[in-house]
Formats: C-alpha cells, sequence, structure tokens
C-alpha cells in the first residue's frame, strides 16, 4: 500500500510539475509577443523567457503560435466536461449558459489569458489563427450536447447550439475590457444568452454596433 501511495504521489507531483512548465511556456509566448511583436519572437527566445530546452518546448507544442493559443484546446476539454455533468432535467441551451459561467472565472484568473486578450488587440492579424483554434471548443460542446441529447453528433441541433456557445464566448469577451473584473465578463455572458432567449430583440436607445453582443 506504501509503494502505491508513493507512487500516486510521485505522478500526482510528475503532472502538476507538467502543467507548471506549459502555464509558463504559454505566459511567456503571449508576454513576449506583446512586448516585441509576433514576428520578432522565435521558439528559443519563449525557452529562454520560460528557462527550458526547446526540446522540452517541443514536447508541448509543434510551433510558437501552439503556445499562444494553447488556451482554447485546455478550454474546449473543460467546457465538454462540465455541460455533461450538468442536471440531466436541465435544458440544453441552460445548461451551455451554466458550464460557459463556471468556466470563465478560471479563464481570467490566469494573467496569461487577459494578456492574450490585450495582444490580440494590438495585432489583429492574430484574429484569423484564434478563429482556427476556437473551432475545438464549438466542437467540443456540440459533442457534449449530442451526449445530453442522444442526437448523433453531427445532426444539426447539437452543432447549432456548440455554434452559439463560442460565438456567446467570443462576444463577451471582446465586449469586455481585461483590465476589468470576472464578474463584468459574467455578466455580459448572461446579457447575450437573455438576449437570446428573448428572441434577440435589438436593444432600445444603443447604437447596435456598440451592443454587448
Amino acid at each position: 500500500m506504501a509503494d502505491r501511495t508513493t507512487e500516486a504521489a510521485a505522478q500526482g507531483l510528475r503532472e502538476r510539475k507538467k502543467l507548471e512548465t506549459r502555464s509558463a511556456l504559454r505566459a511567456a509566448a503571449v508576454r513576449m509577443y506583446l512586448e516585441r511583436g509576433p514576428s520578432a519572437v522565435t521558439v528559443q527566445d519563449i525557452c529562454e523567457a520560460a528557462g527550458v530546452s526547446q526540446r522540452t518546448f517541443f514536447n508541448y507544442f509543434e510551433t510558437k503560435d501552439d503556445a499562444v493559443f494553447d488556451w482554447d484546446r485546455r478550454l474546449a476539454g473543460r467546457l465538454g466536461e462540465l455541460l455533461t455533468g450538468r442536471p440531466a432535467g436541465e435544458a440544453p441551451p441552460e445548461a451551455l449558459h451554466q458550464a460557459l459561467r463556471t468556466a470563465v472565472p478560471a479563464l481570467v484568473a490566469d494573467p496569461g489569458w487577459r494578456d492574450r486578450r490585450r495582444l490580440l488587440g494590438a495585432h489583429p492579424e492574430l484574429v484569423p489563427k484564434l478563429l482556427h483554434s476556437n473551432s475545438s471548443i464549438a466542437e467540443a460542446l456540440a459533442d457534449a450536447v449530442a451526449e445530453r441529447t442522444g442526437l448523433p453528433p453531427d445532426a444539426l441541433y447539437p452543432r447549432l447550439l456548440g455554434g452559439i456557445g463560442l460565438t456567446v464566448l467570443r462576444s463577451s469577451i471582446r465586449a469586455w475590457d481585461p483590465e476589468s473584473p470576472a464578474e463584468e465578463l459574467l455578466a455580459t455572458l448572461d446579457s447575450c444568452f437573455a438576449s437570446l432567449a428573448a428572441g434577440l430583440p435589438q436593444p432600445e436607445g444603443d447604437d447596435p454596433a456598440h451592443s454587448a453582443c
């Protein structure tokens, strides 16, 4: 029993160290992109900033951009777990809303993710890469909706809800000031879902170009 406990503790430590290394590489990549501009940063630069070798870098990422957009892959997995774990009697749109709500605070608490939000504002040429990276989120949400509803994964309803979830998340983040607390991002997320539930009425007295969603 003692040997198994020791082995489990060692595995847990290794996993924590892997997560720490991945996080350090992610944060270093975003920070250096912000400081120098994406085209002026190399993998070696990121490795030196994070204090690891290039061999270690390529154990985690294939390219320097993969480090910058790593949050999306991890978020996709987390959202899939959250959505499938929602109460069985909850309507899929509400389950989607609550899954997104649960995932957002951890994102906002990560300084590297906030820096990436600033990076995308400073370097809009990265947005097409973000859109490609985001596709994993829509797919994970659609797969989770399919599991909840018993529909085939490629059926229209799961794909539609997955796309809606991604659009709400992206719209909320874009409307949010990264200097603001998580509560403001959650409020915008709630506003988007309320607007969807109401049939997407145009806000009265607001400039449509500046509405939250």
